[in-house]
């Protein structure tokens, strides 16, 4: 019986493919940096912007907050960051692959007889160079924080310095690590080789979710897929009765998908969390446009009832009630969500009682401002970057200026005493945007 000469084939046509593939995109390591000197550039600007900005007021410290930071509770946050980090570092490199393939090559390439190593190893690739940029600024943060403690006497700038270091190098061992987890080798090509197709499909959604929350500033792309994998997750279900007329049922119906994304919640009120500790390090200021931005993502993350309640226009006309009654109702699961993330991202930043309660009715203002449909393109301006449309620059500011126009508000009320006042505009901001025309 003759022997299968496709063998030869195979491997001849593999042959030719790795050829091509060294003749043409293969260089050194000056080529690589000549491609990657924008991306080179932009990191070094910004973890320059980063230090001239807060370097001083942490090398410096000069507390303004109720809970002052000695300098062992400086060694804490500095741990802290350093494991989240750590567990950020890993978790983002399983999600994204590293190895990954988008729809084109997982249905045209993966699919001939290449060698799988060198069609993915640009990926894999660019998926290291995102964790050692991110690895390593998140490690200039936690050096921040070690360099006001007391664990490395030494020079400030030595030490946040040698934390960016050890964020790049921890970064450098999680991902021969992952490799191993994903395709059983340390190196590229084996592991990128042995990933099933599954696998590098799934993979492939996130890093072409996270391309395109990043170039069109709007994180819906990572939304609709986190979505349908939660939907994918629960399988059959069946449907369940509502309660009472229609809005205790609208609001029944809301309470039981929060309790459904309770999971997601409590992982989103992390953020405060995070903002609380950055706002000890560099101050209320700083504490309170993050604690605005962080509850504003929370709040927007536990109003999906709301969002789309919001943004159907047929929706709104089917149900029996004012469509202000049925946002009136759909709001309050959110505005619980961000009073308590403002409760815990404000109140140990020394300021009173009102300050989480405005920061949420700010918050939950600028959900329903961001719950609109989204605008048109509009007009395209010429910048040193290419082509942005108006309309995408409109998309991310709107709800984020309620957000941050509230915190403002709140740090000018406590310097001025004028806390009622302020709250009650908060309120009647809130009520705006419940009762304004969306039709």
């Amino acid at each position: 019986m003759p022997a299968d000469t496709r063998v030869g084939d195979r491997r001849a046509a593999r042959e030719v493919l790795r050829a091509r593939r060294r003749g043409e995109r293969s260089g050194g390591w000056g080529q690589v940096l000549q491609d990657w000197y924008v991306a080179l550039f932009i990191t070094a600007t910004l973890l320059t912007m980063l230090f001239a900005a807060t370097g001083g007021a942490i090398l410096t410290p000069d507390c303004d907050t109720a809970v002052c930071l000695d300098r062992s509770g400086y060694d804490v946050v500095a741990i802290g960051l350093a494991v989240l980090g750590g567990i950020a570092v890993v978790a983002g490199l399983r999600a994204a692959g590293p190895a990954s393939a988008d729809p084109g090559q997982a249905t045209w390439l993966l699919s001939t007889p290449a060698d799988r190593g060198i069609l993915l190893r640009g990926g894999v690739l660019r998926v290291a160079f995102v964790a050692l940029v991110a690895g390593g600024s998140w490690g200039v943060l936690a050096g921040f924080a070690l360099a006001s403690g007391s664990l490395v006497p030494g020079p400030a700038v030595s030490t946040v310095v040698a934390c960016a270091g050890g964020g790049v190098l921890v970064t450098l061992i999680a991902i021969p690590l992952v490799l191993r987890l994903q395709g059983g080798s340390f190196r590229i090509a084996p592991a990128a080789r042995a990933v099933p197709d599954v696998q590098l499909a799934r993979a492939g959604q996130v890093v072409g979710a996270i391309t395109t929350a990043t170039a069109m500033l709007d994180s819906a792309a990572l939304e609709v897929l986190s979505a349908r994998r939660r939907l994918a997750r629960r399988g059959r279900f069946p449907s369940r009765v509502g309660a009472g007329g229609a809005l205790t049922g609208v609001l029944t119906h809301e309470l039981r998908a929060l309790r459904r994304r309770s999971g997601r919640v409590l992982t989103g009120l992390l953020a405060p969390v995070a903002a609380l500790a950055i706002g000890l390090l560099l101050g209320r200021f700083v504490g309170a446009a993050l604690a605005a931005l962080t509850v504003f993502a929370v709040t927007r993350a536990s109003a999906g009832g709301l969002a789309t309640w919001l943004s159907a226009p047929g929706l709104r006309r089917a149900v029996p009630e004012h469509p202000a009654a049925v946002t009136a109702v759909l709001t309050l699961p959110p505005f619980a969500v961000a009073l308590v993330g403002s409760g815990i991202a404000v109140l140990a930043l020394g300021l009173p009682w009102w300050a989480p309660v405005l920061l949420a009715l700010g918050a939950t203002a600028g959900t329903l401002r961001a719950s609109d449909p989204p605008p048109d393109l509009g007009v395209a301006l010429a910048t040193p970057a290419g082509a942005v449309h108006t309309g995408l620059i409109l998309k991310l500011v709107r709800g984020t200026d309620l957000a941050l126009g509230t915190a403002a508000a709140m740090l000018i009320a406590d310097a001025l005493a004028a806390g009622p006042a302020v709250l009650a505009l908060g309120a009647l901001l809130l009520a705006w945007q419940i009762l304004r025309a969306r039709d």
